[in-house]
């Protein structure tokens, strides 16, 4: 690769120069002293793919499928291509294969994290991507990952899969952090098998304006594997949010726990989450609160289990309110005006400390909330 980050030209607009770093701040990214290894996609190609530690392998899963034939095997094995039209289309797609490959070797402890983001910088793009990520047997991995746009882009079409092995007794952190255009389409796929002994850990932070994004994701946990995913969803007015999630517990005292935190501002949060209990010994816990900024938008909170053995333990708690009027009232006879009140009810719902976010990236995500409420107004 030719191009660095520090090629990056600091300017706003469109095209490839306005991925600056501000921009990438934005997502998470952090410079490559203190990561172990670093993807960056633009649009249509790679602007970094690089790592730093020789325990992990960083590249185009284009490249990656000629290096390790073992990966065919991989591709698509959690994910159906047919199984939605808009994957469909995307699959049958002529254009070569574009996303990343990351392997993490059995074994490897990182003390730094790994981190991948993707880019579209042109309007009215079309952008397919698929990502594999294998976590091998023993390993000790945290990763930051990200999607975003220009800051004048407004309108594109984003397709993403993802599929994540995470091996044997392994321990894999993430954090994701989204920004599209106000007027994108988005969809999203993702699917994760944890082996036996396997913990996850996750967080995903959606706050941004999007016309319409649909998330469809499943996990599949061994026995023994641990998973605990938090969310937090924003939706200004014109935003149409759907999240569809499935977790099957298939191993013997396989453990999960999914928190979303949504808020709408007038646009609409669709969440079904369904847990299975498969085998004796799993437990399962499922958490959906909603915050009503205003009388318009909608969110629909569907929690739903599912227990297919009499040993399995399965709970939901779901609530939707409106702000709290008289937080609001205290708030405003402190001198606040009521957006800045209301922000600060978000921020505090929205629990963006207790999410394991870094300082810089929580301050970018208020940012976020504010500048997306701003523009709805």
């Amino acid at each position: 690769m030719t191009t660095t980050i520090s090629d990056l030209v600091p300017i706003d607009g469109l095209g490839q120069d306005s991925v600056t770093g501000d921009l990438l701040a934005s997502v998470g990214y952090a410079p490559e002293t203190e990561v172990a290894a670093t993807s960056i996609m633009v649009d249509h190609h790679y602007e970094r793919s690089v790592s730093h530690d020789d325990r992990v392998v960083v590249m185009p899963i284009s490249d990656a499928l000629v290096t390790y034939p073992w990966l065919q095997g991989l591709l698509f094995s959690l994910i159906d291509p047919t199984s939605d039209e808009t994957l469909r289309r995307a699959f049958d797609s002529t254009l070569r294969p574009l996303g990343t490959f990351t392997w993490v070797k059995p074994g490897a402890k990182l003390d730094k994290p790994l981190q991948s983001f993707s880019f579209m910088t042109v309007p009215q793009e079309r952008q397919f991507s698929h990502d594999v990520t294998v976590i091998g047997e023993g390993a000790v991995v945290d990763c930051l990952s990200g999607d975003g746009v220009t800051p004048a882009l407004t309108h594109g079409k984003h397709v993403s899969v993802s599929e994540t092995f995470v091996g044997k007794n392994a321990q894999l952190r993430s954090l994701t952090v989204e920004r599209f255009g106000r007027e994108m389409d988005v969809h999203s796929y993702s699917a994760t098998r944890l082996d036996e002994g396997a913990v996850s850990s996750s967080v995903s932070v959606a706050v941004s304006g999007v016309a319409d994004h649909v998330a469809v994701s499943r996990s599949e946990l061994a026995a023994g594997a641990k998973e605990s995913a938090h969310s937090v969803v924003f939706a200004p007015q014109g935003t149409h949010r759907e999240m569809i999630s499935v977790i099957d517990l298939q191993g013997k005292g396989a453990q999960s726990e999914q928190v979303a935190r949504m808020v709408s501002d007038g646009g609409e949060i669709v969440n079904e989450t369904t847990l299975i209990g498969s085998a004796d010994g799993v437990s399962g816990f499922l958490e959906c609160d909603g915050l009503m900024l205003s009388p318009h938008g909608c969110i629909d909170s569907v929690p739903a289990l599912k227990a297919r053995t009499d040993q399995a333990q399965l709970s939901h708690e779901a609530s939707v309110g409106m702000v709290d009027a008289a937080k609001l009232d205290y708030l405003m006879a402190t001198g606040m005006d009521d957006d800045a009140a209301r922000d600060l009810i978000v921020q505090g719902f929205l629990d963006l400390d207790e999410q394991e976010l870094p300082a810089s990236l929580r301050s970018a995500v208020t940012d976020l909330v504010t500048a997306a409420r701003a523009a709805e107004m």
